[in-house]
């Protein structure tokens, strides 16, 4: 398995940095600090170099820092024994590029899989707890990490059902045939989408038991289910019993972009009838076992970033959780905490890179 880690990156104008420049170890790497230094800004850069966008917010706008007009990243990686510089350059609402080795690449779509990256942070109890999007969006960017065909489906998908929705609002007097047009040309992404959504529940749910049991010490039953009315229902058959609904409403009422994924503990669902406990395991079981799923299909040890998770686990969770990344599976690891003593008491000195900000 090949494995990945940033070695140095560079900011400018990047959320509340103007210039920085930090340097990193190969296992894993404690940034701590107060509240308001900037440590989940500079694990949201490490994302960003990655995948090209920032994991709290779509919009660049809410990255460059205040009254400024442009942001760079620049991260120089190993990628198993060569060395790669990663230029983001961004003037958020104008340009956005991105450089590799000195080569522009056309397609941030396309750079994608070359980083492979998963995030924990505090706000994935929305996870259980949140709106369908939260998860629809958690399990897309999983399969965008593994599938640029999926990546390019969704984008397009996403692109008509806004162009659909747009002209719902207007009311054209030939409303019907031009949304057939647009329906046309979304029910066969729909349906990739959709095969695509339920091979990886398949892919996901046997690591995501494993890693359950493993970091809650239980055997408890628990599943992702796949909730999708096209399970039911081809896309157009659907769009046809809606469109009385459509029409009333000004907004499309059916589609992949409805879909669910019901998370359950012992046979119920976790949002309703998980315990505080239970609830923080299966959160850290899915980061865990989407790092397994796109290690395996990657062939890349992904980097593996972990914003405040001290204060979400209990000190025996923890030790189980040092214990999983300790092992031979994990690569490169980055770590937030206030105080940087919780993390001595699991790591040995030479596996820690300390930085303080």
């Amino acid at each position: 398995m090949m494995s990945l880690a940033v070695q140095e990156i560079f900011l400018t104008n990047f959320k509340n940095y103007a210039e920085a420049h930090f340097q990193f170890g190969p296992d894993f790497n404690l940034i701590s600090g107060l509240n308001g230094m900037g440590k989940t800004n500079l694990l949201d850069a490490v994302y960003y170099l990655g995948v090209g966008r920032s994991y709290f917010t779509p919009y660049d706008q809410r990255v460059v820092r205040q009254e400024t007009a442009f942001f760079r990243l620049e991260g120089h990686m190993k990628r198993g024994e060569k060395t790669h510089k990663i230029v983001f350059k961004v003037k958020p609402g104008t340009t956005k590029e991105l450089v590799v080795d000195e080569l522009i690449v056309a397609r941030i779509s396309d750079h994608i899989r070359f980083m492979p990256v998963v995030f924990s942070a505090p706000r994935d109890i929305d996870l259980v707890h949140g709106p369908s999007a939260s998860r629809r969006k958690y399990f897309d960017q999983l399969l965008c990490q593994l599938d640029g065909d999926y990546l390019k489906s969704l984008a397009r998908y996403n692109q008509l059902l806004d162009m659909r929705n747009a002209a719902l609002k207007q009311g054209f007097t030939d409303l019907r045939r031009m949304i057939q047009t647009y329906d046309e040309q979304m029910a066969p992404l729909a349906s990739f989408i959709h095969e695509k959504r339920k091979w990886m529940v398949d892919l996901l749910i046997n690591p995501l038991k494993e890693m359950y049991a493993d970091l809650a010490e239980k055997k408890e039953a628990i599943g992702v289910d796949y909730i999708s009315a096209l399970s039911e229902h081809p896309y157009d058959v659907l769009t046809d019993m809606n469109w009385e609904a459509d029409k009333g409403t000004g907004r499309s009422n059916s589609g992949i972009h409805k879909d669910d994924y019901h998370l359950e503990v012992k046979g119920l669902a976790a949002k309703l009838f998980g315990s505080q406990g239970q609830v923080k395991s299966l959160v850290f079981a899915l980061h865990l076992s989407k790092f397994g799923v796109l290690s395996q299909q990657s062939g890349l040890k992904p980097l593996l970033v972990l914003d405040d998770i001290f204060d979400k686990l209990d000190e025996r969770r923890l030790e189980r959780l040092m214990d999983i990344l300790s092992s031979e599976a994990f690569g490169q690891v980055f770590i937030s905490d206030t105080s940087g003593k919780h993390v001595s008491e699991f790591l040995p000195d030479d596996k820690l890179v300390r930085i303080a900000m």
